[in-house]
């Protein structure tokens, strides 16, 4: 997973836009909707299993970076705004993302859990 975030970095990437196909989870979504994610839970991180683990290369950034701001508002609001001159944000959704081990869906139980929890895509 960072090998090619690794890379971009070396040859001077600097803003990285990443999508995928993704389950909603929210009550308001309607499939086919776009959503921009505002903030997310890595629960294989919260349980150690994290992409950063191993040693650190300072060139990369530091040991422990923040995730507060990992999801730029002016990013979010520049898609927004492409989305509205575009005539599609009707489709438009903002909502937090989960990621979760897999290879398999979640159960109807865990996708219950992960709803309360404020997920609105997994």
């Amino acid at each position: 997973v960072t090998f090619p975030v690794r890379v971009f970095k070396l040859l001077g990437v600097e803003t990285l836009i990443v999508t995928n196909a993704a389950g909603s989870l929210a009550d308001s979504y309607s499939c086919g909707d776009i959503m921009i994610i505002r903030d997310h839970i890595n629960f294989p991180g919260l349980a150690g299993l994290n992409p950063l683990n191993g040693p650190n290369d300072d060139k990369f950034g530091p040991r422990f970076p923040p995730m507060s701001g990992v999801y730029d508002k002016s990013l979010r609001k520049m898609a927004f705004d492409i989305c509205k001159s575009m005539g599609v944000s009707q489709y438009v959704q903002e909502g937090v993302y989960c990621m979760v081990g897999g290879p398999n869906f979640e159960s109807i139980a865990e996708a219950r859990l992960l709803h309360k929890l404020g997920v609105d895509a997994v």
